[in-house]
């Protein structure tokens, strides 16, 4: 969730939970440093070619990695602790395109180039720095929705449910024919009936209800441990999940599959009682999987699904791992603000909280943050992401991405606890919760947008988990 409550006194579970799952604030600090100062001294004299960032990129890394690494060697679970993904997550969003040598980073100045390194360190001890500062109690009605113990019957009803309302919106689209829904999610994202322009009407209601779908692999997952066996139930719901996963990667979003599949993962792993080596071996493949179905996205959205079938083949044009070229984009923010344009200050973060705003009660709704980075790099007809630092940064400048990491850091201090409860829903909050805060490093929109999926949860759970229970009080 994107709402805070008031801070509360020093809650007695957090002793527990750094025993539990370790975490190293002050070591985090000062290790990002030390791999921030690394990073800039072994910056070569031309910095700009494919590859010749790659030692301070390491740099940076190892820095960042260290304390995760070693919660880790104590505790295989810990690396999944929601502070531990928040911090890494930077390596993947801004610095695995330095680590493949993926681009040249042209046009941007070394400047621009040591003023990314310095705000990612900013980021990163900002989160650190709140991940040891004092508790913070999540809103009401998240914090209830964690108290139920799912059973099979109501895990596979959430299931039905999650599905009819994920689902709708491209049924709707389609007249409800399973067969023309079932031929467009093979061809390109801009021919299918469901997709729209940039600035929605009351078919942004539709949209909305997609969000439900995000929840059915992890619920999938629930009713898989709760049988234990692939009955009727569990083969149906995979089934489901499976139709959901498809109609969701059709548009093209990489972060939404990541966080759907990715929010099972860490379900699945911190269920664990006891982590064995063919545990961590089975995540890794199964994250690699995950990448190469997301690099497959990349490579088909324009075309569709339905290419792979005409040719018999699958034809993979990229020979890495495709991000955002966020690094690139931050820097060239840090080259151009605020030395040719101003700071956004307000701009952005009204931008954000008033994302959730139906534009058909306000048509004059702000459509950006005021500061095209597309433009301002000399490009037309693309949508370029510079991360939540480089957005953080264009608000008001270095202070703001330390301020940033600070708030992102409470918000996973706010929801870490959860990893202490036993019930399944507080599991699945968190392991949802967790891939939002990843998914929102690429920008508070996500966040926001990501954050959608829990508001899901938190209005279906509620009421079906209650009636439910009033109805069992009546049987009995």
């Amino acid at each position: 969730m994107t709402i805070l409550s008031s801070p509360h006194p020093k809650n007695p579970s957090d002793s527990l939970l750094r025993e539990k799952y370790p975490i190293y604030p002050t070591l985090g600090i000062v290790s990002v440093w030390i791999g921030a100062i690394s990073a800039l001294s072994l910056m070569p004299i031309d910095p700009f070619p494919a590859g010749a960032l790659f030692d301070s990129a390491v740099a940076l890394t190892i820095g960042i990695a260290f304390p995760p690494i070693l919660g880790f060697f104590r505790n295989p679970q810990t690396i999944l602790r929601i502070e531990n993904i928040l911090v890494l997550s930077p390596i993947y969003w801004l610095l695995l395109d330095l680590l493949q040598g993926s681009y040249d980073l042209v046009p941007v100045s070394r400047e621009g180039i040591e003023g990314a390194f310095i705000a990612i360190a900013l980021f990163v001890s900002g989160v650190w720095l709140a991940s040891n500062s004092k508790s913070w109690q999540l809103p009401q009605p998240l914090l209830k929705s964690t108290n139920y113990s799912l059973d099979e019957k109501i895990t596979f009803k959430l299931i039905l449910i999650f599905f009819s309302l994920g689902i709708f919106k491209y049924a709707y689209a389609c007249g409800f024919n399973p067969m023309t829904m079932l031929f467009y999610v093979g061809q390109s994202r801009w021919n299918a009936p469901w997709s729209r322009g940039m600035l929605g009407g009351w078919d942004a209601f539709l949209d909305h209800l997609s969000y439900f779908g995000y929840l059915l692999p992890t619920l999938n997952l629930i009713l898989f441990l709760q049988y234990k066996k692939l009955n009727f139930q569990v083969i149906f719901s995979i089934i489901l999940s499976v139709i959901m996963v498809a109609f969701l990667s059709h548009g093209g979003g990489r972060r939404i599959i990541g966080v759907v599949i990715g929010s099972a993962l860490i379900y699945g792993f911190i269920q664990l009682k006891k982590v064995k080596i063919w545990h961590f071996f089975l995540a890794l493949s199964m994250t690699g999987l995950l990448l190469f179905f997301m690099q497959l996205m990349v490579e088909y959205r324009g075309v569709g699904f339905q290419q792979i079938y005409n040719t018999g083949k699958i034809e993979l044009r990229r020979d890495k791992l495709h991000v955002d070229d966020n690094f690139l984009r931050l820097s060239q923010i840090i080259d151009l603000v605020p030395a040719k344009y101003s700071f956004v200050y307000h701009k952005q973060i009204v931008y954000v909280i008033v994302r959730p705003i139906p534009r058909v009660f306000w048509p004059s709704k702000p459509i950006d943050a005021g500061f095209d980075l597309t433009s301002a790099v000399g490009k037309s007809g693309v949508s370029l992401s510079s991360s939540v630092i480089g957005e953080l940064y264009l608000t008001w400048g270095y202070i703001f991405v330390f301020i940033g990491g600070c708030l992102y850091g409470i918000l996973a201090k706010m929801t870490s606890p959860l990893l202490l409860k036993e019930q399944n829903s507080a599991r699945l909050v968190y392991s949802l919760s967790s891939m939002t805060l990843f998914a929102g490093i690429r920008s508070m929109l996500d966040l926001v947008l990501m954050s959608y999926a829990l508001i899901a949860w938190v209005l279906i759970a509620n009421v079906v988990v209650l009636r439910q229970q009033k109805n069992m009080e009546i049987t009995d």
